[in-house]
């Protein structure tokens, strides 16, 4: 989990994410397919058509101020994270990728908050997005071992 002090800076981020954040995530989903034009394969099927994350950037920016919002409280936040962690099996995001996005991320934070964006607030949302990431990843990971069994079930009663 997160340091207290992380929460605390997290939180009282929680305003500028909510105000900026549908600037900050594209920014982020334009730098990130600039480097890695190969990642938007993943968003063909969803809302997002344009390079400027249409309507994904605004459900991420919604996502990552609840997450500001609710980091002490992430219970709250189970079902939505659910829903996500499916989108994102059907999608066929990888663990690998997760990283990258962090990074790039960070990077639209600085881009666009600027020196609100200082070394502590993105120390911070480092740490809260690795977090984060891992809850992603372990569920993702569940999901993916369910299919394989169904499927492995399904193949045995073909054969």
């Amino acid at each position: 989990m997160v340091s207290q002090k992380t929460i605390e800076i997290v939180k009282a981020t929680a305003p500028i994410i909510r105000e900026k954040g549908e600037e900050i995530t594209r920014r982020m989903y334009e730098i990130t397919f600039a480097e890695r034009p190969d990642y938007k394969r993943g968003f063909e099927t969803t809302w997002m058509q344009h390079l400027d994350g249409g309507e994904q950037a605004h459900k991420l920016a919604a996502a990552v101020y609840a997450y500001a919002t609710h980091i002490d409280r992430l219970d709250e936040l189970a079902m939505a994270v659910k829903t996500i962690a499916h989108r994102h099996v059907e999608t066929r995001i990888l663990p690998e990728q997760y990283p990258l996005i962090g990074e790039k991320l960070l990077q639209a934070m600085k881009d666009v908050l600027q020196d609100a964006a200082t070394d502590e607030v993105i120390s911070a949302w480092a740490e809260a997005y690795t977090a984060l990431a891992d809850i992603f990843i372990q569920k993702e990971k569940a999901i993916y071992q369910q299919e394989d069994r169904e499927l492995t079930e399904q193949l045995a009663k073909a054969n």
